[in-house]
């Protein structure tokens, strides 16, 4: 996984190169002094894997991120500080690949600003001292943790995945709370729990919000676990869909080479396996720059969980009609979501500086990305033309993906006056549609 180089410096430090970075940081680890020079880099997050006891720091900051250590590493250099992305790149979406996020793709969560101070935040309002708390899709436990800080009795934490399940449990017995917090493997929709709960919190929702079919889970969460009067995390969601210029991620797609994808071969390996007529049946990750935006952003649908009965309906097709503002090359969609999580915490992911410089100044969401979805042909536009979309949502039994699958579609014209200058339409399971 790594092409780190690392070399021990005088005065105990050590030099880690990486991914065309460079930083210098403690050689001892902060827990019990491992040996940090013989540590495991993931390229991808930027972060350091004590050998000794695996506690995992980011490079950039010296944070930990997992593990035992609670006190950070110093950093005495960075060439780039926190410099994961550029604005375009293209990496595979990680919201239909649920089921094989690895260690490193939860500490690139842990280590997201913008996620974790705004959950952070909303879980200290939500949580009430005493209450009961259901954590679904707990992963490494930290929304669980701060749940228990801010004074929860007991949270049920439930996980599919069993190794990441008992980090959650490790890392909450060290931290105190063993006897209060009650993990529970499996699908939600498989799962009893012995009491009804004052709060639901989740963060199960993908960067087109349901894409992690988070609004099925949390209507069944909500209807079996949750007590009359409850309150859910988040309250609701919105997904926005916007036309945009992005001619480098356009181009990524149309070469076959996404940030993440492997070989030419093994990509188109990938697509044959999902029944893709080519690259353009797939949406994927990129930080899109609102400067390439055409249009004004379109609400898709907004879901609310709290105070609703019954389920809310999860397959849909949504007409929108943009109006372009400015003049550039149509080359696809940026899809992002807003979630209102408390009463006064909402979290919005449609940011674009990604902040080499300042991490602390990035408005961007490190591990949700926008959403991608690119058309073939690109189009030039002028002020004044019109781009309709329909775009669609179906979660059918058979996409292999058990309760996590869904098929979207994203189809329509552009006019320009009154002539229909351009067609296009894609699926990311075409063999389905018809």
């Amino acid at each position: 996984m790594s092409d780190a180089v690392l070399e021990e410096l005088p005065g105990d430090r050590v030099r880690v190169r990486v991914a065309g970075r460079e930083f210098v940081i403690d050689s001892a680890c902060t827990h019990r002094l491992g040996r940090l020079v013989h540590g495991q880099v993931n390229p991808r997050t930027l972060r350091i894997t004590c050998p000794l006891h695996g506690t995992g720091f980011d490079l950039a900051t010296g944070c930990p991120v997992s593990g035992a250590a609670a006190e950070p590493l110093t950093v005495h250099h960075a060439g780039v500080l926190g410099q994961l992305y550029a604005p375009q790149d293209v990496w595979l979406p990680a919201s239909e690949r649920l089921l094989e996020w690895d260690d490193g793709f939860h500490d690139l969560m842990l280590g997201d600003r913008l996620r974790m101070a705004a959950y952070k935040a909303a879980v200290t309002e939500a949580v009430r001292p005493g209450a009961t708390v259901l954590d679904l899709g707990t992963g490494t436990g930290i929304l669980a943790q701060w749940a228990l800080e801010a004074g929860a009795a007991r949270v049920y934490g439930i996980d599919l995945n069993e190794k990441i399940l008992q980090t959650a449990t490790r890392r909450l017995t060290e931290a105190g709370f063993g006897e209060r917090f009650h993990p529970l493997r499996g699908f939600s929709f498989d799962i009893e729990l012995p009491e009804r709960v004052d709060l639901i919190i989740s963060e199960i929702m993908g960067n087109l919000a349901d894409n992690e079919n988070c609004v099925a889970i949390l209507d069944d969460a909500r209807s079996r676990f949750l007590r009359p009067g409850g309150a859910m995390l988040p309250v609701a969601v919105e997904s926005y869909l916007v036309p945009v210029t992005a001619e480098a991620a356009h181009g990524a797609v149309r070469d076959g080479s996404p940030q993440d994808a492997g070989s030419r071969a093994e990509f188109a390996e990938l697509l044959k396996g999902r029944g893709a007529r080519d690259a353009f049946d797939l949406y994927y990750d990129a930080i899109i720059p609102v400067g390439g935006q055409l249009s004004a952003p379109r609400l898709v649908r907004r879901y609310a969980f709290e105070g609703t009965h019954g389920a809310q309906e999860t397959s849909y097709e949504v007409p929108l009609v943009y109006t372009v503002q400015r003049a550039g090359l149509f080359t696809g969609f940026k899809g992002y979501f807003v979630a209102t999580l408390s009463d006064t915490v909402a979290l919005d992911i449609s940011g674009d500086e990604v902040a080499a410089d300042d991490p602390q100044a990035r408005t961007t969401s490190d591990s949700w990305k926008h959403a991608y979805l690119p058309v073939r042909d690109a189009v030039p536009v002028r002020p004044g033309d019109r781009i309709a979309l329909t775009f669609s949502r179906r979660h059918p039994a058979d996409t292999g993906s058990g309760p996590f699958g869904q098929v979207y579609g994203w189809e329509g014209s552009v006019v320009s006056g009154d002539v229909t200058v351009a067609r296009f339409s894609h699926s990311t399971r075409p063999e389905q549609e018809g």
